[in-house]
């Protein structure tokens, strides 16, 4: 794939091995696949925590199947955001989604999507997750870098609407968010987007970078 988000660890060694033991990724040196998914690895001296790319999200074939494998194989949820497993979200795609948050190295967070019409064959890319202050203006960024909206949604929730647009660019799924209160964050675990063909680094809205791959 084309648009690969950057890991940035403390201990990359430990955490490659955890990516590969547990949820199944192929490494060949800081780089690893999972199906579609591609993700690069780069050490950090401070440790990180969530940043202004939030998650990259699995698509799995059966979520069930896959969470109780990955929790037995030492996966934790990720208790922020889904303490009490599965949940669903119908407005998604048309027929909903059923989703999990669980904690990757270091605490970074790996959801698992499994849409309820058309679920995939095997595992890999779904999307990658960017909180936004200003929603319009981050699409608008990504759209001037070549960007396509697939999809808006507004979720009504008892904290307020919550605005999501996904948009495929650079051969992957991008989903933009504006959850209540979003606010400028550090760079974070998933730190950067590395795409493919790209001339040079694009900072975007709320210091959201885009390098080239």
């Amino acid at each position: 794939m084309a648009l690969v988000p950057e890991l940035c660890l403390t201990d990359p060694e430990a955490g490659i091995a955890f990516l590969h033991r547990v949820f199944g990724f192929a490494a060949d040196g800081s780089t690893l696949t999972l199906g579609s998914q591609t993700l690069r690895v780069r050490r950090v001296d401070t440790a990180q925590s969530h940043g202004r790319i939030d998650h990259i999200a699995l698509a799995v074939p059966d979520i069930d199947a896959s969470l109780a494998r990955l929790l037995a194989g030492g996966a934790s949820l990720d208790s922020a955001v889904t303490p009490n497993g599965v949940g669903e979200i119908a407005e998604f795609w048309g027929d909903g989604i059923r989703y999990v948050y669980l904690q990757g190295p270091e605490a970074a967070r790996i959801e698992l999507c499994q849409r309820n019409a058309g679920p995939v064959a095997e595992a890999g890319h779904d999307h990658i997750g960017i909180p936004c202050r200003d929603l319009a203006r981050t699409q608008r960024f990504f759209e001037d870098q070549g960007a396509v909206l697939v999809a808006a949604v507004d979720l009504p929730r008892a904290e307020g609407t919550v605005p999501v647009r996904f948009l495929t660019y650079a051969g992957g799924m991008i989903e933009l968010y504006a959850p209540a209160g979003a606010g400028l964050r550090e760079p974070g675990l998933w730190s950067r987007l590395l795409v493919e063909g790209l001339a040079g680094e694009r900072v975007g809205p709320d210091g959201l970078i885009l390098a080239p791959l």
